[in-house]
């Protein structure tokens, strides 16, 4: 059987509905109205949290295979980076250790490091150094960024691309282009990542590797803008932001929105590029994966 955690996010939606029929599933997710995306499948639910350490031991009986993909990128209460990707991660490793699983999948991002400068970056690479002192056999994945239907980065830029700021009574043709525009991404599809970690479920040659993943082209924040701009079909112009007109604007959004577009963690990592080798996936897994421009066409 196996263990998929964070089942009901962006990566683990799709993940489920490849994975359904294949097998046994299990999903340790949290009570919500989000579960109900998991019904269609006929998977076994596991109510529970991995910051509840008690739940994750319940969710392990009869499994031998653990997909961890339960992570945050904005924290809220208690909720974070702490708590949630490194904490949850190593008692769910523990656990898993305990258990007997005999496999045990783990997706981390690009740029993983010790950095403290970068929180959410530095908890998923202590995540990934415990996991590798485990003794499970592992493997990692290290993504740059995803798109996909329900993404965030990719859908937050288009709603901005079409809903441009307003001037008096107008509305402006441009978008706010964070920083000088010229970091690079890798963008990689959704359905692709899905793919490359099916392939680590199933092969014996990627036990105690990580493996990092990433589009068919580097891409600047520039063309990542513009490529948004051209599918939609929209006449806009770009108007670079400076990190440091952003960063007091960022506080204030995250003091008095729920949910702000964007945090002061996601803006710092803003700064660096998001990149691996450009043929990444097809040296590592097979195959050459979708270019952002021909997979967002649900962004109009």
């Amino acid at each position: 059987m196996i263990l998929i955690t964070g089942a009901t996010g962006f990566v683990g939606r799709h993940l489920v509905a490849r994975l359904a029929g294949e097998g046994k599933l299990r999903c340790l997710v949290r009570r919500s109205p989000r579960v109900a995306v998991l019904e269609p499948y006929g998977v076994e639910i596991a109510y529970g949290d991995v910051t509840d350490p008690a739940s994750i031991r319940v969710a392990l009986p009869g499994v031998d295979t653990v997909v961890h993909l339960a992570a945050i990128i904005r924290e809220r209460g208690p909720y974070t980076f702490e708590s949630v990707n490194y904490r949850g991660s190593r008692d769910l490793i523990q656990a898993s250790a305990e258990a007997g699983v005999t496999r045990f999948i783990f997706m981390s991002n690009l740029n993983a490091g010790p950095n403290p400068e970068f929180p959410f970056l530095l908890s998923k690479w202590r995540a990934e150094e415990d996991l590798k002192e485990s003794g499970l056999a592992y493997s990692i994945l290290r993504p740059s960024i995803i798109f996909g239907r329900g993404d965030e980065f990719i859908t937050t830029l288009a709603q901005v691309v079409k809903r441009p700021p307003t001037g008096g009574f107008f509305l402006l043709p441009i978008v706010p282009v964070i920083g000088s525009g010229r970091v690079r991404f890798q963008p990689v599809w959704v359905e692709d990542v899905v793919t490359c970690l099916v392939q680590l479920l199933q092969r014996e040659d990627v036990i105690g590797q990580t493996r990092e993943i990433g589009g068919p082209e580097h891409l600047t924040y520039d063309a990542v803008v513009d490529t948004i701009i051209d599918v939609l079909g929209h006449r806009r112009w770009k108007v670079h932001v400076p990190l440091s007109l952003m960063r007091p604007v960022v506080r204030l959004m995250e003091r008095f929105l729920a949910y702000p577009p964007i945090t002061s963690h996601q803006l710092n990592m803003i700064r660096v590029d998001n990149i691996t080798q450009v043929n990444a996936v097809e040296a590592n897994f097979g195959f050459i994966p979708l270019r952002l421009r021909d997979g967002i066409d649900y962004v109009r």
